[in-house]
């Protein structure tokens, strides 16, 4: 990153290095970081990136809404109903499964 950017982050922990980000800002190369995902969550409070002056850090909560849990719920409960019917399920994880759950589950 270009020196004095500032990093932020709010996708999914691990995606960056913490040890390498807080080299960074107390090296002075990048000006900031605003954080709410952690390599652990929620960080201790004694964790190190907490500490400095030109670190902002939220919790995880931006998705957090009745209105989300509400569409989770039901999207949820709509692809478990598709998949008791037999359908595939729209986004598989581990694809390469699907031919073990498809014999397993003709026999119950």
């Amino acid at each position: 990153m270009k020196k004095g950017s500032y990093f932020v982050t709010t996708s999914r922990g691990s995606i960056h290095n913490e040890d390498d980000l807080y080299n960074t800002l107390i090296e002075g190369h990048l000006a900031g970081a605003g954080l709410d995902v952690w390599e652990s969550e929620p960080p201790p409070s004694t964790h190190k990136l907490l500490k400095l002056e030109n670190v902002i850090a939220s919790p995880h909560t931006a998705g957090i809404t009745r209105d989300s849990r509400n569409k989770m719920s039901e999207f949820v409960a709509t692809q478990l109903l598709d998949i008791f019917d037999g359908k595939e399920p729209p986004r598989p994880v581990n694809s390469e499964v699907l031919g073990i759950f498809r014999e397993k589950f003709k026999k119950i």
